[in-house]
């Protein structure tokens, strides 16, 4: 199988300010819901996830080219999630381990429920709004950065 190359382009990326939220959920709180409804509450048009270290019981995560998430119980490590937010939608990524070190990870879905703590550290681009458009290349909502009207 050939694979063939876009041609490189440099993307157009638009400096930002930023200023910094740090937030620990609790036991049994949903971590992808509770972070949008904060990013709503606070009216961050974009948001970027800077770190977040925990623990979950229960993993919703669509894993690459699937229809549909997958839920794994059990004792699990948050060991990386990463992503962009909007009040309306975001795209985010977390890996897990599980009592073994074994890792697996994919598109975070709502459901992946607090274990013991959940610690997590938002940056609010302030010059920036973000959206989700439908891409003609990917056939998916894909991320659209502007400049914040002002």
């Amino acid at each position: 199988m050939t694979v063939v190359a876009r041609p490189i382009s440099v993307p157009e990326a638009i400096p930002s300010g930023g200023r910094f939220f740090a937030m620990r959920l609790e036991p049994g709180e949903d971590v992808l819901d509770t972070l949008q409804a904060f990013v709503a509450a606070n009216q961050l048009p974009a948001a970027a996830i800077v770190t977040v270290v925990g623990s979950l019981t229960h993993a919703m995560i669509r894993y690459a080219a699937q229809p549909g998430g997958h839920l794994r119980e059990g004792l699990f490590e948050i060991v990386s999630m990463i992503g962009t937010v909007e009040a309306t939608g975001g795209h985010v990524h977390i890996s897990c381990s599980d009592h073994k070190g074994d890792m697996f990870g994919g598109h975070m879905l709502s459901g992946c429920l607090v274990r013991t703590t959940c610690e997590i550290v938002v940056l609010e681009l302030t010059d920036l709004s973000f959206s989700r458009e439908t891409c003609a290349l990917s056939t998916w909502d894909e991320l659209v950065v502007r400049r914040r009207a002002v």
